[in-house]
């Protein structure tokens, strides 16, 4: 299994999820992780998944993911098994938004195979001096993605065929 993860990232946090999940998709084949600034309107190789991905910021998508989405050739991900994920606040989703649900909605619309839903994962923000704001994971957050990468490979993974004689 060949599989990309694409995100954009502010602080660094959305990059270290994407690295997670690429890390639990190794568990089952190989996992290329890009910025949304190193792909282009096409997808630079062949893959079995495509795993995209974004901080959420006022609701929804930042800017340079939607640019780049906007971008996608029409049939880049057409029948591509495809999944969004997003980092947010742990707040209620009707409360923070979801870049995640955002981009499920343009994986749908690209002819995607949307193969779960959007996840989650979770930072905790403060403010610091001169007001300046950071964010950082919450405890546990990495190793949920790495099981979630592995999870999404499970679900591609093939089904070998019964020996003979035996059964399922």
């Amino acid at each position: 299994m060949n599989s990309i993860v694409i995100y954009t990232s502010h602080f660094g946090n959305t990059r270290a999820i994407a690295e997670a999940i690429a890390k639990g998709l190794r568990s089952r084949g190989m996992a290329r992780v890009l910025s949304v600034e190193d792909v282009g309107a096409a997808l630079p190789e062949r893959a079995d998944l495509v795993v995209i991905g974004g901080p959420t910021e006022a609701h929804g998508m930042t800017p340079p993911l939607i640019e780049w989405l906007g971008r996608l050739e029409p049939d880049a991900l057409r029948g591509l098994a495809a999944v969004g994920f997003d980092t947010r606040l742990r707040w209620p989703r009707w409360l923070s938004g979801s870049a995640g649900s955002g981009i499920t909605e343009k994986l749908h619309q690209t002819g995607a195979q949307v193969i779960a839903p959007a996840e989650s994962f979770f930072i905790k923000g403060a403010v610091g001096t001169g007001g300046s704001k950071t964010a950082t994971l919450q405890d546990g957050e990495l190793e949920r993605a790495v099981a979630w990468g592995a999870s999404l490979a499970d679900k591609l993974e093939p089904v070998a065929p019964a020996a003979p004689g035996s059964l399922r």
